[in-house]
């Protein structure tokens, strides 16, 4: 198995802890998880009010 890197650590953790939030319905939560998790991927936010849920 490959060890990973801090950053890829970071992105790991983060991404169960966005499962989590999802989980429970913690929408801001969700939100702010998804944004530290794009800013270290090096992607630029979404605009403010465009998150939307692709579920019917």
């Amino acid at each position: 198995m490959t060890e990973l890197s801090p950053r890829a650590a970071v992105v790991a953790s983060l991404a169960e802890t966005l499962t989590r939030v999802v989980v429970v319905g913690d929408e801001m939560a969700a939100r702010v998880v998804y944004e530290a998790i794009g800013r270290l991927l090096g992607l630029s936010p979404a605009p403010e009010g465009r998150a939307t849920s692709r579920r019917p």
